[in-house]
């Protein structure tokens, strides 16, 4: 698995490239009192974890865990949006 880290992106965007580029979106989900909503793309090739940090005051107000299933992907996705695949 290769992971970007975001911080304060713009959601939207970063989905419909996500959807455009690598998969559909397959599903959303967000469990009971959990801080972060959770999309996944077609058979998991990629899912993006957001959450609102605003409340730690630290530098960003939301961030964003972006997973990818294969690495040129991901390189893609930290070309367009910045960011280092680890």
């Amino acid at each position: 698995m290769f992971r970007i880290y975001l911080g304060d992106p713009n959601e939207e965007e970063v989905l419909s490239w996500l959807m455009e580029n690598v998969s559909p979106l397959g599903m959303t989900t967000k469990a009971d009192f959990n801080y972060y909503n959770t999309y996944h793309g077609d058979d998991d090739l990629w899912v993006m974890n957001t959450s609102d940090v605003s409340d730690v005051g630290g530098q960003w107000d939301e961030i964003s865990e972006l997973i990818f299933r294969i690495k040129e992907d991901a390189m893609l996705c930290g070309l367009r949006f910045g960011g280092r695949v680890v």
